[in-house]
């Protein structure tokens, strides 16, 4: 069974009930395959008004939690090095995201593609037809 880590861009189209988004994630919900780590939690927060918060924390209590392991840090540091040498930037909780997916062996549930040109990681777009 394929898992899947969320990226926060998809995780505000599904709270915002933008289709296809979000029947295509309510569908892997349902299938128990879908996952959050701390990253998308901070990055989600940071744009939740406050009288949003505690039906948002209901619905994310509901979802895995996968930690953020020092072997996930580290592999999120070399992302960092490795693509910045190649004239790539890339935002560290980015970074952390596509090391989490890729130590869970998950694919990174995204809409924003272009933010990981990590050859190892495993990408899918809900938006895409």
């Amino acid at each position: 069974m394929t898992r899947y880590l969320l990226d926060t861009s998809t995780l505000i189209d599904f709270s915002k009930g933008r289709e296809p988004t979000y029947s295509r994630l309510l569908a892997l919900i349902d299938a128990g395959t879908v996952a959050i780590c701390a990253v998308n939690i901070a990055e989600f927060y940071a744009g939740l008004p406050p009288e949003n918060r505690p039906q948002w924390r209901r619905f994310l209590a509901t979802l895995p939690h996968w930690v953020i392991t020092r072997e996930a840090a580290e592999r999120a540091g070399s992302y960092r090095y490795d693509l910045a040498r190649q004239g790539r930037a890339l935002s560290l909780a980015d970074a952390l995201l596509a090391a989490v997916a890729e130590e869970y062996g998950a694919v990174l549930i995204t809409e924003n593609i272009k933010d990981f040109p990590m050859p190892d990681i495993r990408l899918l777009s809900l938006r895409a037809s």
